[in-house]
């Protein structure tokens, strides 16, 4: 039995109590969920719609002295939370974060949070935290501070993408989410689709995106380059369990680049989905993988945190991406 002191929960969702993104919770579960929680008074629980709720109720909870906070919804509202908690510190120290897998996007759920149905987790989560049931596991990971003068404050989060990853998201909206595919199948389609771009060169899908990048105090590219893939993370595993990092270094901050001029792609590509160098994944064939402290980014256009769009300008500054501090995830 393992016994954290975690006596006060709160259980926050982005409407994901009764919807997720536009899609509503089956009415099975919905009602389970709702029984749990009639069954345990003393947890707060609240629904939000935006990140200004979000900002509100981690502010309430701060006051209720809530040292454990089960996030019941997709990425972009992970990125919500942590960008509130990391930005207005009404913590002291942060809570402990418990990730459901309760959105369109579970990415970072999938790497850091509790396994299996929200149902399921949020009972399990529930029996630990009042009988210490269950072998829990405290995982330590850096969250990203991604500073951009387009936006007025810092964002943070645990995934930063650019070039494919925006189209990707964008692709996804448009054609992809109204087919009512489950994640997996979902993710495999937009995958499957990007590479049969990747393989036609000039499929408008896979635009490059035009960056200067300097890892710590090195360029990546001589003058910048055009990218059509741009990854920044911390996390150890993306959509569907891929690795697309092999550097070496304990730097926190992961970073891999595809360049446009990328040679021997389908050959590169097992050795890049599980983290591994091979005579293809060199800077010269178009891919680089480092460990950084901090990244800046001279670019313009659309970028992603967590799933969320974003824009940067290069007239009014670089994006400058470091890390803000720990978090800490229970594993259950």
């Amino acid at each position: 039995m393992i016994d954290f002191g975690f006596d006060k929960i709160a259980l926050i969702g982005a409407v994901a109590l009764i919807v997720i993104g536009p899609q509503k919770l089956p009415k099975v579960a919905r009602t389970v969920l709702e029984q749990m929680l009639a069954e345990h008074p003393g947890i707060l629980h609240r629904e939000v719609r935006s990140a200004v709720e979000v900002a509100v109720v981690l502010r309430d909870f701060a006051r209720a002295d809530v040292n454990l906070i089960a996030v019941n919804s997709g990425d972009g509202t992970v990125q919500a939370v942590l960008t509130s908690l990391f930005a207005e510190q009404v913590f002291r120290p942060l809570p402990l974060l418990a990730l459901l897998r309760g959105g369109t996007t579970n990415m970072t759920s999938q790497d850091l949070g509790l396994t299996g149905s929200r149902i399921a987790a949020l009972r399990r989560l529930i029996a630990w935290a009042h009988h210490g049931d269950g072998d829990a596991v405290i995982l330590r990971r850096a969250v990203l501070k991604v500073e951009n003068s387009s936006h007025p404050g810092p964002l943070y989060g645990m995934f930063f993408g650019a070039g494919c990853i925006t189209q990707g998201i964008q692709f996804f909206h448009s054609r992809v989410q109204k087919l009512g595919l489950s994640v997996g199948p979902a993710h495999l389609l937009i995958i499957a689709r990007f590479l049969l771009g990747l393989a036609r060169r000039e499929d408008a899908l896979v635009a490059p995106v035009s960056a200067a990048i300097r890892a710590d105090r090195a360029d990546i590219a001589e003058g910048g380059g055009d990218y059509l893939l741009m990854l920044i993370s911390t996390l150890d595993r993306l959509i569907l369990g891929v690795r697309p990092f092999w550097a070496q270094g304990d730097a926190p901050l992961h970073l891999t680049t595809v360049n446009a001029g990328f040679r021997h792609l389908f050959r590169a590509l097992p050795a890049m989905a599980q983290g591994h160098r091979n005579r293809y994944t060199r800077p010269e064939d178009g891919y680089v993988s480092v460990n950084a402290r901090e990244i800046r980014l001279e670019m313009d256009g659309a970028f992603a945190i967590d799933g969320e769009l974003f824009r940067a300008d290069r007239k009014r500054g670089p994006l400058v991406i470091r890390e803000a501090g720990p978090a800490d995830f229970l594993r259950l």
